[in-house]
């Protein structure tokens, strides 16, 4: 298992593709790492979507999937992306569908990478 420690606050989960500019995307390593003062998880999800144990479902657009502070989100970008912040969730703009979470974690919470499930606190992916 590989797995650290994240702070407390909200939390973007979903395509990191989706928030990420490309100059950002193209120096997100694989596994934990820092990108600015933001701690994030990225990993590689061949799919197009996945669901959480909470029922959610994440569309996944690229192979960027991970965890990363919901405080690098830039609205303008997400605006040219037709995306929007809507009730916790990234959501097409127009549908109002939603596509990725932002969870807020009241305390310091783990995420860790087993064989065949990935935990974010409470959340869980089952892969």
């Amino acid at each position: 298992m590989i797995n650290a420690k994240f702070k407390a606050g909200k939390y973007y989960i979903g395509d990191l593709a989706k928030i990420l500019d490309y100059a950002n995307l193209s120096i997100l390593e694989l596994g934990f790492g820092v990108l600015d003062e933001f701690k994030y998880l990225n990993f590689e999800l061949e799919c197009d979507e996945i669901t959480d144990n909470s029922g959610f479902v994440y569309s996944i657009d690229s192979s960027n999937f991970g965890i990363i502070s919901a405080k690098i989100i830039d609205e303008e970008l997400l605006s040219s992306r037709i995306l929007t912040l809507k009730n916790g969730f990234v959501a097409n703009k127009f549908s109002g569908y939603p596509l990725a979470r932002i969870v807020d974690f009241k305390d310091e919470f783990e995420v860790a990478i087993c064989d065949n499930k990935i935990t974010f606190g409470n959340i869980i992916l089952n892969l």
